[in-house]
């Protein structure tokens, strides 16, 4: 097949990134790309393959008083008539939303001008802007066997996460067993929302640990960039080991060099955990809409490959007892890195582009 596929999202790295999972496999198929996102999406867009790039704006409806509404429909609208405007010129032949509120405008674009579109969803309750586009969606895809709020008399079909290809590169590094006083890897990183407790909290309890266990660790911390010197000093004073920085591209590499992951519970992390196959201890955002990274961990902590520990106990105690009984048992750690591996599918990028390959398909035939 060949022509322009137009696909949305923005907001977070859990959005932009199966998005851009699905674009490289549909560059494969020989489509040309429109990516369609907003300001906080494009800081995330950096290797997304797009052959046309559209930056609109966009709202968030659902929170806020009566003037924080208005302004977030008025916001709407104007994305829908940028993108009508944008679609006009480029025709796309389908569109695919992926969620995050750039997705709305553009899916409603596409549907007052009769193009086909269809919506991913990553996590496992359908996000507010799917929710209001899936009835007329040509699919509503979606990646755990649990969805929740799915509007009554819609049909799903579970595909999974699409994954880049950065995430693949990694998915046959084998887990690397803890030899008897050999270093244990841990890699901690708290996503972009209420990531202050992710700075002190992992590190005090680490630093807490018997210093048998200090010795062996070698650890890798992304913090707030107004947290580094005081983790880096929590760190060198307890003699661990550790590389502490606000961002790390290679993410998907450094967890197939990890023994355990300490982290939220977002879509893209629980899929690449379960791709490349680690064990984990996940924190769900407490303030995540409807609870969702909760039902997204329990898809690995119900398989026995994470340890699913709530915000509110997210301190030094609790999770230094995890910890302790973790480094006490390696064995452990490499039954749950087996555990996490394949749960989660890992065709999506291919399966959702078959769902497109169908659709543009019947619509240049037509």
């Amino acid at each position: 097949m060949t022509g322009l596929i137009a696909l949305a999202a923005g907001g977070t790295g859990g959005h932009m990134f199966p998005a851009e999972a699905l674009a490289q496999e549909l560059k494969r198929r020989g489509y040309e790309i429109l990516l369609v996102t907003d300001a906080r999406g494009e800081r995330f867009a950096s290797d997304f393959p797009a052959d046309e790039r559209l930056l609109i704006s966009a709202g968030t409806p659902s929170i806020g008083g009566p003037i924080a509404k208005v302004a977030a429909a008025a916001s709407i609208a104007k994305g829908i008539f940028t993108t009508i405007s944008a679609f006009k010129k480029n025709r796309p032949v389908m569109a695919v939303g992926f969620g995050g509120y750039p997705s709305l405008p553009a899916m409603k674009a596409a549907a007052l001008l009769n193009i086909p579109y269809g919506v991913h969803e990553q996590n496992g309750v359908l996000g507010r802007a799917n929710r209001m586009l899936a009835k007329g969606a040509q699919f509503t895809a979606h990646a755990f066997p649990t969805l929740e709020k799915l509007p009554p008399g819609v049909e799903k079909i579970e595909v999974g996460n699409p994954i880049r290809d950065a995430v693949r590169e990694q998915a046959d590094v084998e887990f690397q067993s803890v030899a008897d006083g050999g270093e244990i890897r841990v890699l901690i990183f708290g996503g972009s929302q209420g990531a202050s407790i992710f700075s002190d909290a992992p590190a005090k309890a680490i630093a807490a640990r018997r210093e048998e266990f200090r010795s062996r660790l070698r650890i890798v911390h992304q913090v707030r960039e107004d947290d580094i010197e005081r983790v880096k000093a929590l760190y060198r004073d307890a003699n661990v080991s550790a590389e502490v920085a606000p961002f790390f591209k290679d993410l998907p590499a450094r967890i197939a060099a990890a023994h355990l992951i300490i982290s939220r519970a977002g879509a893209s992390t629980v899929t690449e955990l379960s791709t490349i196959g680690r064990g984990s201890i996940l924190t769900p955002l407490a303030i995540a809409m409807d609870d969702h990274q909760t039902v997204n961990a329990r898809v690995l902590s119900e398989a026995n490959a994470a340890i699913l520990l709530p915000e509110a106990k997210f301190n030094e105690e609790s999770l230094g007892t995890i910890l302790s009984t973790l480094f006490a048992n390696p064995a452990r750690l490499e039954a749950m890195a087996a555990a996490a591996k394949g749960v989660v599918q890992t065709d999506a990028a291919s399966r959702v582009a078959d769902l497109v390959d169908h659709i543009a398909g019947a619509r240049a035939a037509a």
